[in-house]
């Protein structure tokens, strides 16, 4: 009923946007025309995500050829180290939303101060980072982890903890690229990336040209090594483009500044701890359903991954109205930053009522794509049309998000992102899942229903509170605006 609830007011919301309008200098604008930049800007993003996805395709299905010692090492040696990796992409994103108010508003050439500070910034995090990841004997033992697996995974934290500094730096320089509008260079750098990952994993896992077979380990290094690859590839296109030029990235060097990493850390630190609440929930719930069994654990498993395919979409939307809701802020038109977010949301909506009609209709023979355990699949089947309700808020959540980065509205976003997830849809789920306190057990069923209920809370909450943040933005334009018209009327009389 909430969910029902919640769709109606957004819809509503966001249909009350008029199909042309003219922006806060009086230029003509259409939805049309509005939607098709926000598209030039999502589609590179969708297949640089899809891109990723398939490099850690690669790595599970290669280590699983070797060995079911080598996969569940290379699976928990991702688990622990990777939201922590996207934690970190969180925190440089900061430099996107600052980049873009800049550009917008003409001043493009201080976008290199930033950058150069967010540099600071990833090398002193990858740093400690890259230490903690290699001292992580005590989780280890914490999770019981069996004596065969043990050392694969510590191979492979010490091979991808090689790479940190280099994708740490790729996350800035391609925050950089999004910042100033540039949004295909990533993709094509993630399409390279794919078959080198690939040579890379088949080389050091199964031992060729000499070098000795590492097994799981050798997903660790490969990854590691295709870090280093991105990194690269991104500051040959940032020294070689001039758009990137024209921001002056490396026009001079600049010591750690205070009040610089200050700004950075004030609006990336609620944005890496936004990703890091929503990538931990969903582990959280895997290890809870540990209990239950390797079925439900398996069919859980087949519903998240698909589920983390469809959400690459509004989560590409969210990133480009970061860029347009910044721009526009920065060049002081707050009437286009709204149009802009408003016709991203509704893009995700109608892109999320397509992707739950094709769950819906589609979902054996989606999970027939991941295996053929019928037990397995009876499950995934069931989860899959839970997954497929929580999409259009989800898509709403996501594209908001993305929307009040670009006014820099990070801390309130990081408020109710938290509500959302760890004090209604955690405490729920185990209540439903895994107890009889409000219904007899319900098992995986529990955690994906109470998923439903705290995207769907969050979906209303940041949608509200964009159309807040919006709606301010441009009340105080027309004010300085009023204003403006009012002094040059006293000047000419």
């Amino acid at each position: 009923m909430l969910h029902a609830v919640t769709f109606i007011i957004l819809v509503v919301m966001f249909m009350t946007l008029p199909a042309r309008t003219s922006n806060s200098h009086g230029a003509p604008r259409s939805r049309k025309a509005e939607a098709f930049s926000i598209a030039r800007l999502a589609l590179p993003i969708i297949l640089s995500q899809l891109s990723v996805a398939a490099a850690g395709f690669i790595d599970t299905m290669m280590a699983g050829h070797y060995s079911s010692n080598a996969l569940a090492g290379a699976a928990v040696g991702g688990s622990l180290c990777f939201p922590f990796i996207i934690a970190m992409n969180g925190l440089m994103m900061a430099v996107t939303p600052i980049t873009a108010q800049l550009t917008g508003a003409g001043r493009k050439g201080e976008s290199g101060r930033v950058v150069r500070q967010a540099l600071w910034l990833a090398l002193f995090f990858s740093l400690l980072l890259f230490v903690g990841i290699r001292h992580m004997d005590p989780v280890l033992a914490l999770m019981k982890t069996t004596d065969e697996v043990v050392p694969i995974i510590k191979g492979y934290l010490e091979g991808i903890s090689f790479g940190f500094p280099a994708i740490a730096g790729y996350f800035v320089l391609k925050s950089y690229a999004e910042g100033i509008g540039r949004t295909k260079p990533q993709m094509i750098i993630s399409l390279l990336t794919v078959p080198f990952n690939y040579v890379a994993n088949d080389i050091l896992i199964y031992g060729k040209f000499g070098l000795p077979a590492l097994g799981g380990a050798g997903c660790g290094w490969a990854s590691g090594l295709t870090f280093w690859l991105f990194f690269l590839l991104m500051l040959l296109y940032t020294l070689s483009s001039e758009t990137c030029r024209e921001g002056k990235p490396f026009a001079e060097f600049s010591l750690p500044s205070p009040a610089g990493m200050g700004e950075l850390l004030a609006l990336g630190l609620p944005i890496a701890g936004t990703i890091f609440m929503e990538c931990s929930i969903f582990a959280c719930i895997t290890l809870f359903l540990g209990a239950l069994g390797p079925v439900v654990v398996g069919g859980h498993q087949v519903a998240l991954n698909f589920s983390g395919l469809v959400f690459s979409i509004p989560l590409s939307i969210g990133m480009a109205l970061t860029i347009r809701a910044g721009h526009a802020v920065g060049a002081r038109d707050p009437e286009g930053a709204r149009y802009s977010c408003f016709t991203g949301c509704m893009m995700a909506m109608v892109v999320s009522l397509f992707t739950l009609s094709f769950t819906l209709g589609f979902a054996r023979e989606i999970v027939a794509v991941y295996t053929r355990d019928p037990d397995v699949t009876a499950v995934a089947v069931d989860l899959l049309f839970l997954a497929a309700l929580y999409q259009v808020s989800d898509s709403v959540m996501t594209t908001s998000q993305g929307a009040l980065r670009g006014y820099k509205d990070a801390k309130v976003t990081f408020i109710l992102t938290f509500t959302a997830y760890w004090v209604i849809t955690l405490p729920l789920g185990y209540t439903l899942s895994m107890t009889d306190a409000l219904v007899p057990a319900m098992g995986a069923r529990g955690f994906w229903l109470s998923l439903i209920a705290g995207l769907t809370v969050s979906g209303l909450f940041l949608g509200v509170r964009l159309v807040m943040v919006s709606g301010r933005a441009v009340a105080a334009g027309r004010a300085c605006r009023a204003a403006d018209d009012a002094g040059e009327g006293r000047l000419a009389a």
